[in-house]
């Protein structure tokens, strides 16, 4: 558990990826989840797959750390595409024993899902391996902070992003720790039945929990002994405006989604 990568480990390299600016790859990655939805060719999931395995290279991150970025998602992953292929009613009738039944549209939208969850997986795992959990804290408060004239909470918000994006990585090592101990003691955490191994996964909870607690106590006196107080002034220690190339990145991503969806308008489909 300890080398899971959760949503993508932050590895350091000397990429044009890693220059950017947290703010940038923040709202690109919204971009292309907004088209995503919008997409309905072939074509242009394969495009932006294709985008996807051209940004991994160029941003020098481990290929080992991809595959361990889908362990999260391969439940979610297997179920939506379960779920679609058996449940999704449709005329033409590929497969079907009693009452189960395999559909064309079934199958079509399982397939158009599960390329949609493979390429966020992808994004959100450029975005976490080539920005560090303080970068993308600080970019999160700076996008949403304009709208502080709405009296919308943006400090809090971006103070709560901030801690979880800290305290998760510190959880599963947690949670590591704990489950060794109790391997030190005699539990088995991999045989029995399923509800055997749900259950034996119980007593990890508690420890977890009171341990969770605890750093937040401890977060919350040292925060105050500092004179922390949310929603005060506050300027960050290095200001890092926006340049040329992150404006140049930003508008290769927003046009390169609007060509796609100009081509699908044009008949750039396969059915």
């Amino acid at each position: 558990m300890r080398n899971t990568n959760f949503l993508g480990k932050y590895q350091f390299t000397e990429s044009f990826l890693h220059k950017i600016d947290a703010r940038v790859k923040i709202i690109s990655v919204f971009i292309v989840i907004i088209f995503l939805f919008f997409f309905k060719s072939y074509y242009s999931y394969l495009v932006m797959l294709i985008l996807c395995i051209f940004l991994v290279i160029s941003s020098r991150v481990k290929f080992s750390a991809i595959l361990s970025s889908f362990r999260p998602i391969l439940f979610l992953l297997f179920f939506s595409v379960f779920f679609q292929t058996f449940f999704t009613p449709g005329k033409e009738v590929v497969w079907q024993f009693l009452f189960i039944k395999i559909t064309e549209e079934g199958l079509s939208l399982a397939f158009y899902i599960a390329l949609r969850l493979i390429l966020l997986s992808f994004f959100t795992f450029i975005l976490t391996s080539t920005t560090s959990t303080i970068e993308i804290a600080e970019g999160f408060k700076k996008i949403i902070s304009p709208l502080k004239f709405l009296h919308f909470p943006s400090d809090e918000i971006a103070l709560m992003v901030s801690i979880a994006l800290q305290f998760v990585p510190i959880l599963f090592e947690e949670a590591d720790r704990i489950m060794k101990a109790q391997m030190s003691r005699g539990a088995d955490f991999n045989r029995g039945s399923l509800s055997q191994r749900v259950k034996s996964f119980l007593p990890l909870v508690l420890p977890l929990l009171l341990n969770a607690f605890n750093r937040a106590d401890q977060l919350a006196i040292a925060m105050e002994s500092r004179g922390f107080v949310v929603g005060a002034k506050r300027v960050s220690y290095k200001e890092k405006p926006l340049k040329f190339k992150d404006f140049s990145a930003l508008l290769f991503i927003l046009v390169f989604c609007i060509f796609l969806l100009f081509m699908e308008n044009k008949g750039w489909k396969i059915t």
